[in-house]
């Protein structure tokens, strides 16, 4: 009993040590828009990098963001489009870090993540963590530690 109590507890200090810097300081995020900036589709380069606590509202960011946006035909003036934003946020659900809204004429997937750098690819941080954690949990569970 005693060994799967301190599996448990290095579990928890390693999961802490991965995650405190960003609790603990300010996240850096990417932020541009694929309108303004054609490589924000892909991957941004490192000019796009910012700390979001240096911006407008800077200690309320707590996450990155990542919007697909796509305007499936004109409306309202605006033409048919499809475009990227990274942007620094407010707010984040860290038990949804996803949804999709549609609406007429246009659809928007919103992802938010935790960890600095983590709007640079579409997974989102969250999901990358547990795609890590998943061996550790499993070594820890069949007592290697």
């Amino acid at each position: 009993m005693q060994a799967k109590l301190q599996r448990a507890a290095l579990a928890a200090v390693l999961l802490t040590v991965v995650y405190l810097p960003t609790a603990l300081g300010a996240i850096e995020c990417y932020v541009c828009n694929s309108k303004d900036t054609p490589e924000c589709v892909d991957k941004p380069d490192a000019s796009h990098l910012k700390n979001c606590s240096e911006m407008e509202k800077g200690s309320m960011y707590t996450a990155c963001r990542k919007m697909d946006i796509n305007v499936d035909f004109p409306v309202n003036g605006l033409p048919e489009q499809k475009r990227v934003v990274r942007q620094c946020a407010v707010v984040g659900e860290p038990d949804r870090p996803c949804y999709y809204k549609a609406g007429f004429g246009g659809r928007v997937n919103v992802c938010h993540c935790f960890d600095n750098k983590c709007n640079a690819a579409g997974l989102p941080g969250l999901a990358g963590a547990a795609v890590l954690a998943l061996p550790l949990l499993i070594f820890l569970q069949r007592g290697h530690l």
